[in-house]
């Protein structure tokens, strides 16, 4: 770039960089988030006078610390200040440790006011114990990181000067400049500057490929739909042996200590979000032409390396390629981020920044004091309170190691969770640096200690069995205890232990003659009832295995579970049918031998080919099953619990076998009855009901169904996501609730946790710890253990697990894996054992507990964002007009994937503010466009939701290119403001404003023009959200009541997705 030296002209446009920031200022003049603030110890004989003159010098040489930033003819310019207008302040009562930085901490959320004067202050403090303080604060628009040791260097120089000439004038301690900052903007919008801008956007933009991923690391909460730039930071060391390894690996392979701290980084980041595809931020200094090297100013920016990992990629292999495209981008040119994501077209998104939401900056480590005549200076540090991305390293290399830094948005994580992040990457870090030729899949993102802890410190649930002990020795106990109290209720019928125990005897007897035992099945296909369950117990005390089918299921299931499953004897007719003559058959009890290998049921769930599964549970694992939920659910005889789950649905084995084994009653509800919420509810309150169990869909059409509660009522809820909604409304009832989780792979349910309390930002809630005698673990590909926190594949082991599927080997032998984490005091968990892959997705919370993340066959992804159904449901339903709702992807008739939400609504329509409400709470991507209203959500037999049965929407966005006209007067007098703004004829009312090349300074002077042709001043975050001449005529028309903070935070985040990229690493 060719600059010609200007020291008469005081006006000069803005740089391009500068300009985001100054649009930012404006909108939010009290914004702290781009002040840079810099402290440092003085220790000793400080000359005071000589520092003030330094100052003063340091202005002089440097016009850009003397300038303001005001706007002429509608457009930002800056004014060089004949000269400086710095005064130093100074403190004179002395401050202690925590009140210098508590002092500090203040100066960073001091705002600048851009046009008053130039944004720069310089304080000094008197310290306790005789030191002084000097803090230098500055808007971003005037400095970055380069400039630091520049500043530092020439205020140091003129101190030192200064020192030594009293009488000489502040303008000549330092030697002028011969090029300022207002030459190099004013060259950088000249045609030339344009010219080099405009190939190597080219460049970039073919090097970067299409559309790039944003970076979907789990966080601690919710990503808010408007960015906030709250932060914070984490720091930690490298060894004195790391960095010589950093360094050997980087000679060998040509390059700086840089390429493999990006190639750990973005190894790192792939690791923890699953993914391998996004892209990371690396600051440039910006400063191609060496006459810019002396000058103090805002020229960084950010170069973009796009990730593309894969299973077999090795470190040195990521390190060369990364090398390379360093060199290519050398070559092309700097690419200014802004223009950048104007070319990209990124979807506008105000909860991120757009193309990376990461970024690693890389430096040599700073003395840590310097010596002048008389007095040590010393750098203080300064805590960071904002942050500009999601997530940024800055690792500064030393002699002796290096001090990495981690910076977050302290709305997104946690403290803990980045000092997690932050071991992980130094323990990745070494392995690659000692194994550089191995795959980066492989590397160990845990020491050996923590690996260790997170397999083992979550998975202490062994509870002592005896073998002898099975469901049948435990109903037979508690009948002998209980022999006269109720056992079993459904309608008018009514069974004691000791009836019900005597007539299964019976039933026993009839089924050993007929040559049922061991390992045999028993289908037992009868209505709800009490002859259902002497059926099922029966079965048990012969020995034999149930095969429970639910005579309501279409009868082609049903023939073809018969059909694979051969079972020895079907029980479909009423007892007194099948057995005329009871009173021929003992009902003592049989006193068969029992393994707890034998077979103990086959349940048929449904296969991903279409046709169901047979899941073989033994003695073992069932017996162990009813052992902990008693102790989960605290059940004892004087309770009763409600059975209305289909006998087909596994969770059926808790209702009806659990009351049994305590002395307690089953209250089994009629068909009638459990297909009727409102008949439900009586059924609770006549019998006395102290503990149900139900889907989420169940509870759910109960609690529509009254206003009543149920005090102090044990509930279970599982089969599905437990949502924070549901959850909300259940506590509210007064129900004591526990949510439960396990496949029919692992015996009913695995885990359980105790909801007390929902927080707000819960979406759905967690699924808890393992019940007593399994194991949970969190896994990645590798079936290593990932952190805590970060989402992997959840695996069950121990005691609970199935046999397998029932003359599948195949599908068993996938499904069930050997244990690669034996533990011989484990029950269910020694050498030979084995771990059940669910298919689900989740993450441990630091508590132990477990979050449910849905199945990794239903996750969804639009327009390259990764969306949790989840958290899209839980901001629908907290809709005071929606009752249920559920959201999955569409796929439209151009391929386009669109999010659909199938709601239903109290009054039978879609609520006229739930897009306002969405935009409050979701950032606009996970906003659905389509909706469809039912009258209630599609049930399966096991009461769960059936997403195949939801029906498609019927009406579908316009296909892109099709350009639809204005329909009103609004629209067309606006569509000619749009014409006139983005210089492009024949537009249409539903055409994106951004995908037409407009930006944010586009969108200002469209503001503008509505103000003057309509009247009406709509503010621009409004106008963000509205990205069609649709939308913004809805808004023109309605002129409704706004909130103004709200706008001007969600305009700030959306502008900052673009400015902020080339200032991330400039501090």
């Amino acid at each position: 770039m060719r600059m010609s030296p200007n020291r008469t002209e005081r006006i000069a446009p803005l740089s391009l960089a500068q300009e985001r920031l100054w649009l930012l200022q404006r909108l939010d003049p009290g914004d702290t988030a781009y002040n840079l603030t810099r402290a440092f110890r003085l220790r000793g004989a400080l000359d005071g006078a000589a520092l003030e003159r330094a100052l003063s010098a340091l202005v002089w040489r440097h016009s850009l610390l003397r300038t303001r930033f005001a706007e002429q003819d509608g457009a930002p310019v800056q004014l060089v200040l004949s000269r400086p207008a710095l005064t130093l302040r100074r403190e004179d009562a002395p401050l202690d440790d925590a009140a210098l930085a508590a002092r500090i901490e203040a100066e960073t959320r001091r705002p600048f006011d851009l046009a008053a004067g130039p944004p720069l202050r310089a304080t000094l403090l008197a310290l306790a114990g005789g030191d002084a303080a000097l803090l230098l604060s500055m808007h971003h628009i005037l400095s970055d990181g380069p400039s630091n040791p520049i500043l530092a260097r020439d205020l140091l120089t003129a101190y030192v000067a200064a020192v030594a000439d009293e009488e000489a004038d502040p303008a000549e301690l330092l030697p002028p400049l011969s090029v300022h900052y207002a030459d190099f903007a004013q060259a950088q919008r000249g045609e030339a500057a344009q010219a080099r801008i405009a190939r190597a956007l080219d460049r970039a933009v073919e090097r970067l490929g299409g559309p790039i991923p944003a970076l979907e690391l789990p966080t601690d909460r919710p990503r808010p739909a408007i960015r906030g730039t709250g932060g914070a930071r984490v720091t930690f060391a490298l060894s004195a042996p790391t960095v010589a390894a950093l360094r050997a690996l980087a000679r060998a392979e040509g390059c700086t200590p840089f390429i493999p701290l990006l190639a750990a980084w973005q190894a790192l980041l792939g690791r923890w979000s699953g993914q391998d595809d996004f892209a990371v931020g690396v600051p440039d200094a910006g400063r191609e032409d060496e006459t810019l090297e002396p000058l103090v100013g805002f020229f960084v920016d950010t170069r973009i390396h796009r990730a593309r990992l894969s299973p077999d990629l090795t470190g040195r292999a990521l390190c060369r390629r990364l090398r390379a495209e360093a060199l290519v981008m050398l070559n092309d040119g700097a690419a200014p981020v802004e223009r950048l994501v104007e070319r990209l077209d990124p979807v506008r998104d105000g909860s991120r920044t757009p193309l990376f939401q990461t970024l690693l900056s890389v430096r040599l480590d700073a003395p840590a004091s310097l010596r002048l005549p008389g007095l040590e200076v010393s750098p203080i540090p300064v805590p960071e309170t904002t942050a500009k991305l999601d997530l940024s390293l800055d690792v500064a290399i030393g002699a002796d190691g290096a001090d990495g830094a981690l910076d977050f948005a302290t709305d997104l994580f946690d403290r803990a969770t980045v000092e997690r992040l932050a071991a992980s990457f130094v323990t990745l870090l070494n392995a690659l640096l000692a194994q550089p030729d191995a795959p980066l899949a492989d590397l160990p993102l845990l020491e050996p200690e923590a690996r260790t802890a997170e397999l083992t410190r979550w998975n202490r649930t062994a509870l002592p069995l005896d073998p002898a002990v099975d469901l049948v020795a435990l109903v037979e106990h508690a009948a002998g205890a209980h022999p006269d109290a109720v056992a079993a209720v459904c309608g008018a019928d009514r069974l004691t232990h000791g009836a019900l125990n005597a007539r299964a005897n019976r039933l026993a007897r009839w089924l050993v003659e007929r040559g049922v035992g061991p390992d045999r099945l028993v289908a037992v296909a009868l209505p709800r009832g009490l002859d259902l369950l002497v059926a099922l117990l029966a079965v048990q005390k012969a020995g034999a295995a149930h095969l429970p089918l639910d005579p309501d299921q279409p009868p082609a299931r049903n023939a073809h579970i018969l059909a694979h499953a051969a079972p020895a004897l079907v029980i479909d007719q009423p007892l007194d049918t099948l057995v005329p003559d009871w009173a021929r058959w003992d009902d003592g009890n049989l006193g068969l031998a029992v393994h707890p290998g034998q077979l103990a049921y086959t349940l048929y769930t449904s296969g991903s080919t279409g046709m169901p599964k047979g899941v073989a549970i033994d003695r073992r694992a069932f017996a162990s099953f009813l052992h902990a939920m008693q102790a989960q659910v605290d059940l004892s005889a004087d309770d009763r619990l409600l059975a209305v789950t289909t006998v087909g649905f596994d969770i059926a084995g808790l209702e009806l076998f659990l009351p049994l084994v305590v002395g307690g009653r089953v209250v089994i509800a009629t068909t009638e009855e459990a297909a009727d919420p409102h008949a439900l509810a009586r059924l609770i309150d006549r019998q006395g009901i102290t503990v149900m169990q139900a889907t989420p869909a169940r509870w759910r059409t109960l609690l529509d169904a009254t206003d009543h509660g149920w005090p102090g009522l044990r509930a279970l809820c599982g089969g599905e996501a437990l949502a924070a909604d549901l959850a909300r409304r259940l506590l509210a009832r007064g129900l004591r609730l526990v949510n439960v989780y396990g496949p029919t792979e692992t015996t009913v349910w695995s885990s359980a946790f105790v909801v007390e309390r929902v927080e707000r930002h819960d979406a759905v809630m967690p699924i808890g710890h393992a019940i007593a005698n399994n194991r949970l673990h969190i896994l990645d590909d590798r079936l290593e253990p990932v952190p805590p926190g970060v989402v992997g594949d959840l695996w069950i082991g121990g005691v609970g697990l199935a046999r397998g599927y029932a003359v599948q080997p195949a599908l068993t032998a996938a499904a069930f894996v050997p244990n690669p984490f034996p533990e011989a005091d484990a029950p269910g968990s020694g050498v030979g054992s084995r771990l059940y892959r669910t298919g689900d997705r989740a993450r441990r919370r630091t508590d132990g507990a477990i979050e449910f993340l849905g199945r990794i066959d239903h996750q969804l992804k639009i327009r390259g964002f990764r969306i949790e159904a989840g958290e899209v449901e839980a901001a629908l339903n907290s809709h005071p007009a929606i009752r249920a709702s559920v959201v999955v992807a569409h796929r439209a008739a151009d391929g386009d994937a669109l999010l659909c939400a199938h709601l239903v609504t109290r009054d039978g329509r879609e609520p006229g503010d739930l897009d306002a409400h969405l935009a409050a709470r979701l950032p606009a991507y996970m906003i659905p466009t389509l909706r469809v209203v039912l009258d209630r959500l599609p049930l399966n037999a096991s009461g769960k939701i059936d997403r195949r049965a939801l029906p498609p929407p019927t009406a579908l966005p316009a296909p892109q290119g099709r350009r639809e006209p204005a329909a009103t007067d609004t629209e067309r007098r606006l569509l000619a403001l749009w014409e006139e703004t983005l210089e492009r004829p024949d537009l249409g009312v539903t055409d994106d404003f951004f995908r037409l090349g407009g930006h944010s300074l586009r969108l200002v002077r469209l503001q503008t023009a509505i103000r003057g042709a309509f009247g009406v001043d709509l503010p621009l975050a409004a106008l963000f959200r509205a990205p069609t001449v649709r939308a913004m005529a809805a808004l023109i028309d309605a002129e409704g009541p706004r909130d103004e903070a709200e706008d001007l935070a969600f305009m700030a985040a959306l502008l900052a997705d673009e400015g902020a990229l080339a200032q991330a690493g400039a501090r």
